[in-house]
């Protein structure tokens, strides 16, 4: 009977072993395990991307072709505003019917004008944003293919070339450190020039 009870005494601290032992058992069985294979790694510049894209160009002139068709609406309310100046101060009489008609012909088409104004600044945001949307998907298209043909891992954009700021407040250092998310990179590794190759040649392809 002493021996049972001797036994139930130390059967918690025989469990408290047996599970230190199978964890460290464990432990070295996961520290014998073969290494994993080196991720192949790559960057690009997207900003110089954008810049050498024939299809961009391309996008962009059609864009300022829209720019300006609707500028000349804009104009056409500003050459109405000047007109109406005009007859204010130097055909019409203040104080007189007409002259208040006029007067309250100059504010409106000076609201619509500033309207318009604000209107086409939102357009032309909004179609720049569109192109560059989908030259952003034509590029991620274009890194898969290269990607995928070598083996590729991950690609990183890098921004290692951007400079954080001098005679710029603490915060704004700061800020341009912690965000930064590439700090070196071989040459060897960035597929700018090949991305660029293949999105051009894709867009001139018949």
């Amino acid at each position: 009977m002493p021996d049972i009870k001797r036994f139930s005494a130390l059967f918690p601290a025989m469990l408290v072993l047996a599970a230190a032992i199978a964890w460290q058992a464990g432990a070295n069985t996961a520290s014998q395990r073969p290494p994993a294979q080196p991720t192949a790694v790559a960057t690009i510049d997207i900003v110089k991307i954008f810049e050498q894209l024939n299809e961009r160009t391309v996008l962009e002139n059609q864009l300022d072709e829209r720019r300006k068709a609707r500028q000349s609406q804009l104009e056409e309310v500003n050459r109405q505003i000047r007109a109406i100046q005009e007859d204010l101060e130097t055909t019409l009489k203040p104080g007189t019917d007409a002259y208040k008609e006029r007067v309250r012909e100059f504010m409106e088409q000076r609201a619509v004008a500033e309207a318009r104004r604000t209107a086409l600044e939102q357009i032309i945001s909004i179609d720049r944003g569109a192109v560059r949307r989908q030259l952003y998907e034509k590029m991620r298209e274009a890194v898969t293919k290269i990607a995928d043909r070598d083996s590729i891992d991950i690609v990183l954009f890098d921004d290692s070339g951007f400079e954080v700021p001098s005679n710029a407040s603490d915060n704004d250092v700061f800020r341009a450190i912690v965000t930064k998310g590439v700090i070196y990179t071989h040459p060897t590794v960035d597929l700018t020039q090949r991305v660029i190759t293949l999105m051009n040649n894709e867009y001139t392809a018949p």
